[in-house]
């Protein structure tokens, strides 16, 4: 794609963005910024694991970034590295991110500000893409006790997802914060400290925010599990009572069935209709003292 610098952008520090790195890309970089050949590889795609390291001239950064995909409905892992000098900060990506759509940068008089400035922006994004987790969670609170428990348990099932693989990238983001914080002091001076200890103080806040939809969501599925378990308790309550009802005069006609000699009744007129009553009337009796007791 070729570089992209913002023209949003109207500082002292630049910011070269890239997407998609070419060979000529690379070489630009290898030439400007005197980029160490086996970074220039491995900036050619993306990387298995992210890092802080810190060089001469320059600090090489690779930081994830979670990316909701709303087919999906669940959170993805997208990844943005930075080279960033004493003057400079590039920024490497490999496919779209919404996040530095639009971004404009203020105050920054140096690599420093303009660093800070980028990742505090894609914080906050963060932050506003977690509403979507807060508001289906919402959601499914409202509809707990609406005798939907099928639909919330697809829908708690889901969101556990999304939050599970959300914080995987987060997780991941909070030892390169404070990689960044330990090693930004050598690169910029003490000054640097306060700025730096603020992302990770940002970090933070997500993760707790984060941690908060998790346990209300897995209260909601204690909740609805439990509304699932008393209506299978009460089924099978009903079904146990029907067959107690059931077994006695079913015992009964089968003794009465049987073509023996000597079985009571069997050479009386009306007989059967006489047994017939009996289980009948006795039945209605069960019926009404087991509604008087709530067990039906």
């Amino acid at each position: 794609m070729g570089y992209n610098l913002p023209m949003s952008i109207k500082t002292s520090a630049k910011w070269v963005d890239i997407k998609n790195p070419t060979p000529k890309d690379l070489e630009r970089l290898q030439k400007e910024f005197r980029i160490h050949p086996i970074i220039l590889e491995e900036l050619r795609s993306p990387s298995a694991r992210s890092r802080v390291e810190l060089y001469k001239d320059y600090m090489y950064m690779i930081y994830y970034f979670p990316v909701y995909d709303e087919k999906e409905e669940s959170s993805r892992r997208t990844e943005l590295d930075f080279i960033i000098t004493k003057n400079s900060v590039v920024t490497v990506r490999y496919e779209d991110i919404t996040a530095l759509e639009g971004i404009k940068i203020k105050n920054a008089g140096n690599s420093l500000n303009a660093t800070y400035e980028l990742i505090e922006h894609l914080l906050g994004y963060q932050e506003r893409q977690l509403r979507h987790i807060g508001e289906k969670a919402e959601e499914i609170g409202r509809h707990i006790f609406k005798n939907q428990e099928k639909e919330v348990l697809k829908r708690v099932s889901r969101l556990k997802r999304d939050i599970s693989e959300y914080r995987i990238v987060v997780n991941h983001q909070s030892p390169i914060l404070k990689s960044l914080a330990g090693k930004g002091v050598k690169f910029w001076g003490e000054n640097s400290l306060p700025y730096l200890n603020d992302l990770v103080g940002d970090h933070l806040k997500i993760v707790d925010q984060l941690d908060a939809y998790r346990e209300a969501v897995s209260d909601f599925e204690d909740t609805n599990n439990q509304l699932m378990n008393l209506k299978i308790n009460e089924v099978m309550r009903t079904f146990t009572t029907l067959s107690f009802m059931t077994f006695p005069f079913m015992l009964l006609a089968a003794i009465f069935s049987m073509n023996t000699p000597g079985t009571p009744l069997s050479d009386t007129p009306g007989a059967f209709w006489m047994v017939f009553g009996a289980m009948a009337v006795s039945m209605v009796t069960l019926i009404t003292y087991f509604k008087k007791r709530g067990w039906i």
